[in-house]
């Protein structure tokens, strides 16, 4: 939480939206909702009446968008369609890597989602920054989220991944599921850029920290 009142403090958004549960956390960090959307069956019931009531000054217009429990989707990806329905520039996705592992893992699947459409989307908490390319990228030293840039396949197989600019260079290796090879990279000493090419594929890109 400390994390998220930080981050929230420094980032201005144009749209917030609540996937259930994520509903106690605005209240708690005081952060106005928009779109409170879910099935409603984990956020804690007095704050969900006080949104619906509008007894929570920043947010009194927020609408709501329920959905049965048993549904076809999670919260969180019912949540991302609605954002890239409103034409955003980026998506971040906050609380997506605690708790349940399952979560966790459709969390990272569902980026997909926005990928197709361009639209750039992150996961992010305290120690990652988590996202997926689907084309030569260029990784910046002045934005990287911390000092670790781990790359994994997505797809069973990325084709001709060269790396440069990077501590451990590639040139020209295929990354498939069940390898290990390019985790805990590094910028290269006195470099301000690192370039990843590949010809076919998804990387899931993560840049992390230490805690």
């Amino acid at each position: 939480m400390g994390f998220a009142k930080d981050y929230l403090a420094n980032e201005k958004f144009d749209l917030v939206i609540c996937a259930d549960s994520g509903l106690d956390a605005a209240y708690r960090l005081g952060v106005k909702a928009d779109y409170i959307i879910g099935d409603f069956d984990s956020v804690s019931g007095n704050v969900f009446e006080k949104y619906k009531k509008g007894d929570v000054t920043e947010s009194k217009e927020a609408r709501f968008i329920k959905f049965p429990p048993e549904k076809d989707s999670t919260d969180t990806d019912i949540a991302l369609e609605y954002a890239m329905e409103q034409n955003p520039d980026e998506i971040v996705i906050l609380g997506a890597t605690g708790g349940r592992m399952d979560h966790f893992l459709a969390n990272v699947n569902i980026l997909m989602k926005p990928l197709k459409y361009g639209i750039p989307t992150y996961i992010v908490d305290k120690y990652n920054k988590i996202y997926l390319i689907d084309k030569d990228t260029v990784i910046k030293r002045k934005s990287l989220w911390g000092k670790y840039i781990s790359f994994q396949p997505l797809t069973e197989i990325v084709k001709n991944v060269r790396l440069s600019g990077l501590k451990y260079i590639l040139d020209g290796e295929d990354l498939t599921i069940g390898k290990s090879l390019t985790v805990s990279n590094e910028m290269a000493d006195g470099t301000d850029e690192a370039m990843i090419s590949f010809d076919t594929g998804v990387i899931i890109v993560i840049e992390a920290r230490d805690a």
